[in-house]
């Protein structure tokens, strides 16, 4: 199944609140959680959750403030800081007050955001964000551009399914730097992680310049938006009540949810596209998947998409078109989904990890809303995804035009698909062969030819099959 997909190199990370499943679905009151694993240093203990619960602290600069309680672990409590980080004190650290909770102005977390990042950053805040960059003014104009619109767009669609939903209680920040290696210096991160959402600090963080910037920069400009609506997207969801930080949903639902949120356009009118929109980018790495299914599909796709603890790229387009595909089929279903997801509170939802990095709960979960028949729900989906209509972000670039002959009896039946690389063309022509009849593939032929662009590579397709039988 993975062997089908082409991993672009776009790489997303939700920091320290990763996202797994749903309480009804959870259970409700765990004994115990374990804070190390979602990066917060604590010893065990057994979780509460306060309700609307105000404590007097001191931030991470020492200065006394107002702290709203996130929950509690033990004898501990996880605080909300007035600047929208998330912090551990003990009890006796964090007393009850009736005083307020007053969040940090967007004018003073600039100024600490500015102390923290030194010289070289500028810091900008609008009515929804505060932002610090030492990157280019397009591309920290490109970020603002697209945060700003999802913001209001996330909000209207999520009330649309019948979430309640809030206004942020504290500024949203955004991080941008101007290369890999400051980014990695701010925070060391795993290789080919160009951007991501840190549920403890509330920030995203992203950079701008890359090794493919330099040699391809259209496609470095197109990954780097659909980061940003991604990260974005994340951000947005836990902050305005509809997935608590620290709650741990189904990870296809968490990271399918931000990219059907997450749809831009590219050129000089880059732009979010709106909730629910063609994702482009997505679609164009399961091009391969959609043009090599021509019989029934087996259902692993969404099997595996559904139960996996953690997704590869691939896992991410798979993801996005599940949920793209429920959303607008299932609406009713799907949205019934989602509330469950949204009622799970901070350390609910995380479920056991069994070889080889599945979550079986997670299956089971996705089966009693939508069904076990896997195949036929599969089979939906492909139909679905044929049906939308599809900007290939690379129409202008180099394509290659599999070909392939096959010998029937004294006719030879010719076929031809189209890709954006050499490796998916290779593997449509592979998968193309393993399915027919044992007597046929060894009179297969298959080629890969590269055309300028998808029109003239399409033309190619369709001449090659009319040349018909010799």
């Amino acid at each position: 199944m993975r062997s089908l997909f082409l991993h672009i190199g776009l790489v997303f990370a939700t920091v320290l609140g990763l996202a797994v499943p749903p309480a009804g679905w959870a259970q409700r009151h765990p004994d115990e959680v374990d804070p190390r694993e979602y990066g917060i240093d604590l010893p065990p203990g057994p979780v509460s959750h306060p309700d609307d619960l105000n404590v007097l602290t001191n931030d991470q600069d020492g200065r006394p403030v107002v702290g709203k309680v996130h929950a509690g672990v033990g004898s501990h409590r996880i605080v909300l800081l007035p600047d929208g980080a998330l912090v551990a004190r003990h009890a006796t650290e964090a007393p009850d007050t009736d005083r307020p909770f007053v969040a940090t102005t967007p004018t003073e977390l600039k100024a600490e955001l500015q102390a923290a990042l030194g010289e070289g950053f500028t810091t900008k805040s609008t009515r929804n964000y505060v932002y610090a960059y030492n990157c280019s003014e397009r591309f920290a104009y490109g970020t603002s551009r697209i945060l700003e619109s999802m913001r209001p767009g996330i909000k209207n669609h999520v009330e649309r399914m019948r979430i309640e939903t809030h206004e942020p209680l504290v500024p949203l920040v955004a991080i941008m730097f101007r290369n890999e290696a400051q980014f990695q210096q701010y925070r060391r991160m795993p290789p080919g992680v160009v951007a991501y959402y840190d549920s403890l600090s509330n920030h995203i963080v992203m950079y701008e310049e890359s090794d493919r910037l330099r040699t391809n920069p259209e496609l470095a400009i197109q990954q780097a938006i659909s980061t940003i609506a991604h990260e974005g997207a994340h951000q947005i969801l836990h902050n305005i009540g509809v997935q608590a930080r620290l709650s741990m949903w189904p990870m296809w639902l968490t990271e399918g949810l931000a990219e059907f949120f997450a749809p831009t356009t590219f050129g000089r009118n880059m732009k979010w596209k709106g909730a629910g929109q063609v994702n482009d980018l997505r679609m164009l790495e399961l091009e391969i998947y959609i043009k090599a299914r021509t019989g029934d599909a087996g259902g692993e796709l969404i099997r595996d998409t559904a139960s996996a603890a953690r997704l590869t790229s691939t896992g991410y387009a798979a993801a996005w078109s599940m949920a793209h595909f429920l959303a607008k089929t299932r609406r009713s279903d799907f949205a019934a989904f989602v509330r469950q997801a949204a009622q799970l509170r901070p350390f609910e939802g995380k479920h056991p990890v069994v070889s080889p990095g599945v979550v079986p709960r997670n299956l089971a979960l996705f089966e009693t809303h939508f069904g076990n028949d896997l195949p036929d729900l599969e089979n939906r989906l492909v139909a679905h995804l044929k049906k939308q209509p599809y900007s290939d972000p690379f129409a202008e670039f180099p394509h290659y035009v599999a070909t392939l002959a096959v010998r029937e009896g004294r006719r030879v039946v010719r076929n031809a698909n189209v890709f954006h690389s050499a490796e998916l063309a290779n593997v449509w022509i592979e998968e193309s062969v393993k399915r027919l009849p044992d007597h046929q593939r060894a009179t297969a032929r298959g080629n890969v030819g590269t055309a300028r662009n998808r029109l003239l590579a399409e033309q190619a397709a369709r001449q090659f099959i009319r040349l018909g039988t010799r």
